[in-house]
């Protein structure tokens, strides 16, 4: 999410976690109508809810299960009409998202590997994409 939070983002963050309007309240210790105001803009978002929309995505990040750690040379999403290819540099399994993260920090230094991305090893869906771990990477490394 950028620096403020719009009715747009707030949407997008409601059904990345798969929340319904109450369940995003609930999330949040709001009421529903919060919810529905500010994605109908009759109220500003303040910064305290983005806050927390941030860390409440972050808590459900999964930690315990086994992940995978990617990184290629070029875009995975190519258009559909000629060759796709895509060189994988590097692919390890790690034991959680912090340790596949910290990982990433020393791949960071090759300047080959980009394109990161982390997936659940157990259905293969995308848990951290490039934006996301790219912005954890700056903030651990306080850039």
């Amino acid at each position: 999410m950028g620096s403020s939070l719009d009715s747009w983002d707030l949407k997008k963050w409601r059904k990345r976690l798969g929340y319904n309007q109450v369940e995003a309240a609930e999330a949040l210790d709001v009421h529903r109508g919060a919810v529905q105001n500010w994605e109908s803009e009759i109220r500003p978002i303040p910064l305290a809810v983005k806050l927390a929309c941030e860390e409440i995505e972050r808590q459900q990040k999964p930690t315990s299960a086994s992940v995978v750690l990617i990184c290629t040379d070029g875009p995975i999403a190519q258009p559909s009409m000629g060759p796709y290819q895509v060189s994988l540099l590097r692919c390890e399994t790690f034991e959680d998202c912090d340790a596949a993260i910290e990982a990433f920090i020393q791949w960071r230094l090759d300047p080959a590997a980009t394109n990161p991305l982390i997936f659940s090893a157990a259905d293969g869906s995308v848990v951290w994409d490039t934006d996301e771990l790219t912005a954890e990477c700056r903030k651990r490394l306080k850039l």
